[in-house]
């Protein structure tokens, strides 16, 4: 049996052209190594510390805004707030909302299910996790 076409190569016809995404997590190099990632597969970065800067952010670039990723433990307002708060605004579109952390108890993932996130990426990760987490988004949107 040979492997499956890798989920980074799958996710690129699925993808709109130039996709953008937002990175949000106060840890410096969890969005070093994210950025990597998301720009090896293709996506132009914008990176916010906390859910209040990423709900200022998104305000005005929600429409150009592919993918969001957002941590769960941060200071100010964490990430199952800022998905709540997001959801409830009246410019939010729809866009992808992917919750990140060490944390992915059963607990953690319900939660933010039911506060609306999309899905849900267990740190550490790697290339081909985050590419299978956008691809299943992908997919089911197309």
């Amino acid at each position: 049996m040979s492997e499956p076409v890798p989920a980074s190569v799958r996710i690129k016809p699925l993808l709109p052209e130039n996709p953008k995404a937002l990175i949000v997590d106060d840890s410096v190099p969890t969005r070093r190594i994210f950025r990597m990632i998301l720009e090896e597969l293709g996506f132009a970065v914008t990176e916010a510390v906390h859910g209040k800067a990423a709900l200022e952010k998104l305000e005005g670039l929600i429409a150009e805004t592919t993918i969001i990723f957002s941590d769960i433990s941060m200071p100010v307002m964490d990430g199952f707030e800022f998905c709540f708060k997001l959801m409830q605004r009246p410019w939010y579109d729809g866009t992808p909302f992917v919750l990140v952390s060490t944390e992915s108890d059963a607990q953690n993932v319900i939660k933010g299910l039911k506060f609306g996130a999309d899905d849900f990426l267990p740190k550490p990760f790697d290339k081909e996790i985050v590419s299978l987490v956008i691809l299943r988004i992908f997919q089911g949107r197309n």
